[in-house]
């Protein structure tokens, strides 16, 4: 079986001193595909030059709602500069968090609409962090960038959201949250999404699924979320893999990897 993990922070400090072995582990997992996620404008670099040392790493750069202060002519025209230059497969992750409100909501909001604008001018995928009682503003913002593509990150919306994110061909990353005790009534939201728009992500090192005692998550643990998923649809999990697989492939455009040698 052979995965794609479309969401992590392998440039995280909790990998700052095993990182060859987090990824060779991954690897032996099944693991073919990364996604970084560059959320601010230090991890924009620090993703870069993952990819430069690892081939199976791409990253997604855009400006994650809780930094959105940060967001300004200066970081809108960086971000630009490498959005033309540097090939990422997606702009990400943006979008509105009201829960833990670190900033303002204007803020987060002209962010995230400028981010999508971007976006649409390149015509890549948006990875959308939303948090807090959001959907309502996320679903009208959405509405203005009918052509965007959406891959929705650790989905635990409503049945709603979940109907408008298919109506427009969204793409749902599933991940540790929805093995847990707690998320009964989002795995029941979970069973109307067709496997054919459904990725994998670990959202390592956080997200740890349920049953995983180490408290930082790690890539390789996308196999247990991909049996999680199985199990949810009732398929073999190769199945899952396959699908899965194919999806990331191509609402990321990636392209094949040479065979791969070890990270160490």
């Amino acid at each position: 079986m052979e995965f794609v993990e479309t969401h992590g922070h392998l440039d995280d400090d909790a990998f700052a001193n095993d990182l060859p072995r987090v990824i060779d582990a991954a690897r032996a997992a099944g693991v073919r595909r990364f996604i970084n996620i560059g959320y601010e404008p230090e991890s924009w670099g620090r993703s870069i030059e993952l990819a430069q040392v690892y081939p199976d790493i791409s990253y997604a750069l855009g400006m994650h709602p809780n930094s959105a202060d940060r967001w300004n002519n200066d970081t809108a025209t960086e971000l630009e500069h490498l959005l033309r230059t540097m090939s990422p497969v997606a702009i990400g992750e943006t979008g509105l968090d009201y829960y833990r409100e670190w900033v303002d909501r204007s803020s987060q909001r002209a962010a995230f609409r400028d981010q999508l604008e971007l976006a649409r001018q390149f015509s890549l995928p948006v990875v959308i962090h939303m948090r807090g009682n959001v959907e309502d503003e996320v679903i009208a913002t959405l509405a203005d960038f009918p052509d965007v593509r959406i891959v929705f990150h650790s989905f635990d919306g409503s049945d709603a959201l979940r109907d408008t994110a298919l109506s427009r061909g969204a793409l749902f990353g599933l991940g540790g949250l929805m093995t847990r005790a707690g998320s009964a009534q989002l795995r029941e939201t979970l069973r109307a999404i067709p496997l054919e728009s459904v990725v994998l992500e670990t959202d390592s090192p956080y997200l740890v699924p349920k049953g995983v005692k180490d408290r930082r998550n790690s890539p390789a643990n996308l196999i247990m979320i991909a049996t999680a998923v199985a199990e949810l649809y009732g398929v073999p999990v190769e199945q899952v893999a396959d699908q899965t697989t194919s999806n990331a492939a191509e609402v990321f455009s990636l392209c094949p990897v040479a065979a791969i040698g070890s990270a160490g």
